[in-house]
């Protein structure tokens, strides 16, 4: 059981992870950038180190929570010297990409740690022995059984993906990309409804009813494309002249047309394709 912990990167995320370490009665190493933040956390308990590599060669587990793989790699510093860090667990925590989750970890791995990477499913109030939203965690699963106790003080839902580093940020990202999609599809749709005088509030209770993305996911994983086959929907071709329609609109009502242009020239491209008679999911061939 890993009882020295060290957090890196104290925003409000970081902060949470090393006020749960506190907490639990773990030995408990901080650093920031600015030191304010960590003098915060020392009056509640928890150490500073002047560098980050001074936190990490002084903890069995290490949690990371910067902003970038690159800043997590400057806060590290010689800590990530061949061999340096051997026998601890570094768990990198801050939003990143799969690219960067895997180069990260190859340098980590190069110094002699686990390396860990995951996606925190919550917001920093949340973090807690008691809290049930998930971290998904992908890396070497004896740096997971060693940072297991840690991580159970910031959620007692721990998702183990396996030994693929990236996958905890794919995750993440294929949940970030929905989401940008769908708020900029709902920026689109509230400027139709402002340039024609049309109600937001009966546009709220339309989408109430709308069409779920778990149901076109179902699709793509079953590899169920054949319309009617696992969901009830209409085909790709005829959300290909939604999408036409949307885009005429936009021309014509001189509204930014930025998002349905994008929208309009995927699914021009399925249709041309010959996927026009599969269900609107079809569109992922589109994009392999």
């Amino acid at each position: 059981m890993a009882g020295k912990i060290g957090v890196l990167g104290l925003g409000a995320m970081g902060s949470a992870l090393a006020r749960a370490q506190v907490s639990a009665g773990y030995e408990t190493r901080v650093w920031n950038r600015t030191q304010r933040k960590a003098d915060i956390l020392v009056a509640e308990g928890a150490m500073a180190e002047e560098t980050g590599a001074h936190v990490a060669l002084k903890s069995d587990v290490v949690l990371v929570c910067v902003a970038t793989c690159a800043t997590a790699e400057a806060a590290l510093g010689a800590a990530l010297d061949q061999g340096a860090l051997e026998g601890r667990v570094v768990v990198q925590l801050g939003t990143t990409s799969p690219t960067e989750a895997r180069r990260f970890a190859e340098k980590v791995r190069r110094a002699g740690a686990a390396a860990l990477d995951g996606a925190m499913m919550f917001y920093p109030e949340s973090v807690g022995p008691d809290n049930q939203a998930p971290i998904m965690l992908g890396g070497d699963r004896a740096g997971l059984e060693l940072a297991r106790p840690a991580l159970n003080q910031i959620s007692a839902n721990l998702i183990e993906l396996g030994e693929n580093i990236a996958e905890a940020a794919a995750l993440d990202l294929g949940y970030l990309t929905m989401s940008i999609a769908l708020f900029a599809g709902a920026a689109h749709a509230a400027r139709v409804c402002e340039a024609e005088g049309a109600s937001l509030h009966r546009l709220i209770e339309m989408s109430t009813h709308g069409p779920r993305a778990t149901d076109r996911l179902e699709i793509i994983a079953n590899n169920a494309f054949e319309l009617g086959t696992l969901h009830t929907g209409a085909s790709l071709a005829v959300w290909a002249d939604v999408a036409t329609n949307v885009q005429r609109h936009a021309v014509e009502a001189a509204i930014d047309d930025r998002v349905s242009h994008s929208l309009k020239s995927i699914f021009d491209r399925a249709v041309a394709a010959g996927l026009g008679s599969e269900d609107v999911a079809a569109l992922v061939k589109a994009l392999r």
